[in-house]
């Protein structure tokens, strides 16, 4: 592979990554906040936000990880790439 197919990958992975990590976080905010706000019982509704918030997170420190990996690759190629053009 050349070096530009590596910065596309590295720029795809990028993106879905931030994509990942923002619609999980939209999905909390718009829809389980709200569910959870109508549940009557208070531990019901601690216990399966914990249960699902649990589930999230790990998915959010992969792609938090993954957007911080890929961005600093992207940035620091597209500099060497692009720099003496």
């Amino acid at each position: 592979m050349k070096d530009f197919d590596y910065f596309v990958l590295a720029r795809s992975v990028h993106v879905l990554a931030i994509i990942i990590w923002i619609g999980g976080v939209a999905f909390i905010t718009t829809v389980l906040l709200p569910a959870l706000n109508k549940m009557a019982d208070k531990e019901q509704r601690v216990a399966l936000f914990e249960q699902l918030e649990h589930k999230f997170a790990l998915h959010a420190k992969l792609a938090t990880v993954t957007a911080g990996v890929s961005g600093y690759y992207t940035r620091y190629h597209s500099r060497c790439m692009f720099q003496s053009a």
